[in-house]
């Protein structure tokens, strides 16, 4: 994998959790939405959400109760920071998220191409019964034109 294999926006496909290679559970739903952009300046910036947020019919956001926006913020991911691509590992270095947290950390992604297809899976971690457990993402090139 080389930067300019990544250079573009990408639409996300899927975003699933699995246990020893076997698929658990959606992570945003079964039909999310989100972009990822990586430029040329070495920048990276992805949003993602759940296609079907819990919101009411005439919410507003900003007039909204903290417990209702605080379900909303459940379903959506936020970052930029820059990135680097060694091998198959691209790590995001994160400067702005959502996640107060994250900013100064990195999120390390193992990419493979599947035709014209980028996957990313998180680095493994183990459940409590010491099994192996990944977050994987499909991504396409986004097109503004959907034919």
């Amino acid at each position: 994998m080389k930067p300019d294999d990544l250079y573009g926006t990408w639409e996300l496909v899927s975003f699933v959790r699995l246990v020893e290679d076997e698929v658990i559970g959606d992570v945003l739903g079964p039909e999310p939405v989100g972009r990822i952009g990586y430029q040329p300046d070495g920048r990276v910036t992805a949003l993602l959400m759940q296609r079907d947020r819990p919101w009411p019919a005439d919410g507003d956001f900003l007039q909204a109760d903290d417990p209702t926006r605080g379900a909303a913020a459940l379903g959506f991911v936020g970052y930029g920071g820059t990135f680097s691509v060694s091998g198959d590992v691209v790590t995001h270095r994160l400067d702005i998220s959502l996640y107060p947290e994250h900013p100064g950390t990195d999120l390390v992604r193992i990419a493979r191409r599947e035709g014209e297809r980028l996957v990313l899976r998180t680095e493994e971690r183990r459940t409590r019964s010491g099994r192996a457990l990944y977050d994987e993402l499909t991504w396409r090139r986004w097109s503004a034109d959907p034919r």
